[in-house]
């Protein structure tokens, strides 16, 4: 299958990343106490070591040249607009291959509310001899203005030490990351097609300037770039950690341990989530002008068709 980059596939990009970070700092708090000769076989107890951050990043967007008059009464814009990207079916990105060795799983639960539920599961991690495995199960819920990813179920598996030493009874994980976009251009295609009669006023700004130009021209210029607008993606993210500190680092103050793990979260959260938006700005540019990507992306979604019908007829044999 081709190898691409997509929207939904970078979200789990981000949700892999930051689920790498996020469990790295806590195995490491886990893990030591037995490999430095204390008992890991003890009953979990209270999780009141807490590391909680957030964070926010905005990427602008650069829309498709649309430069010829029809591309600017709004008939094309809206195909390709900004707000269509960001609303396009989760369907059509489960089937993409993901990188690292990780698999992405959809599940049918019809529990889940007006959502799509996953199941991730991130590449190994290797601590010393022990071999861990993340699995993370994430909504992903579409929104008309938004989309959220939200996880508080992430287990870990690939070792007898995990079940031996209660490994995913010692921490809580909890992650959520919605996503909001604000589409320039599709604004001024719609006001284009409106035809309504308003004056150029600063309220107004650039979608009336661009308007109020065009109707002191009969015709537009072949050269009119209508797509100059200040279309942004922006990402807000939260992360939650609580964890069941073994000894030795359980003599070490508590402000410390969260303050040093807030600090690395922290850190981490910004690179990620900054190259993460900017991926999707890209991707964006890349869907909105090439429309051979576009067809593609949109015949996964016939394929998935086609599997699930697939494995039906057999399970009926």
């Amino acid at each position: 299958m081709r190898r691409t980059s997509s929207f939904r596939h970078q979200i789990f990009h981000l949700l892999m990343a930051m689920t790498f970070t996020t469990l790295s700092l806590t195995t490491i708090l886990l893990l030591p106490s037995s490999t430095l000769g204390f008992s890991a076989v003890t009953p979990p107890r209270i999780k009141d070591t807490k590391v909680s951050v957030e964070g926010m990043s905005t990427a602008p967007v650069i829309p498709p040249p649309l430069q010829s008059s029809s591309d600017c009464d709004g008939s094309n814009v809206d195909v390709v607009s900004l707000s269509n990207y960001m609303r396009l079916p989760v369907e059509q990105y489960v089937l993409i291959e993901m990188p690292l060795g990780s698999s992405l799983t959809k599940i049918d639960n019809n529990e889940v509310y007006k959502g799509e539920e996953f199941e991730l599961v991130v590449p190994e991690i290797t601590f010393f001899n022990l071999t861990l495995q993340p699995v993370v199960l994430c909504t992903v819920q579409p929104m008309e203005d938004r989309v959220v990813i939200f996880s508080d179920n992430c287990y870990l598996r690939g070792s007898s030490f995990i079940e031996k030493t209660r490994l995913n009874e010692r921490f809580d994980f909890r992650v959520s990351c919605t996503l909001t976009w604000n589409d320039e251009q599709n604004l001024v295609a719609a006001d284009v097609q409106s035809g309504e009669d308003e004056s150029d006023t600063e309220d107004t700004g650039r979608k009336n300037k661009f308007r109020f130009r065009n109707k002191e021209n009969s015709e537009l210029d072949d050269e009119t770039d209508c797509s100059i607008t200040s279309s942004t993606i922006t990402a807000i993210t939260s992360i939650d950690v609580a964890v069941d500190v073994p000894r030795p680092f359980s003599s070490i103050p508590k402000f410390i341990v969260e303050r040093t793990g807030n600090a690395a979260m922290k850190l981490s959260l910004k690179y990620i989530q900054a190259n993460f938006v900017r991926n999707l700005a890209n991707d964006y540019e890349k869907w909105s002008t090439d429309e051979e990507y576009r067809s593609y992306r949109a015949s996964l979604l016939s394929k998935e068709e086609e599997v699930e019908c697939v494995a039906e007829s057999q399970s009926l044999v």
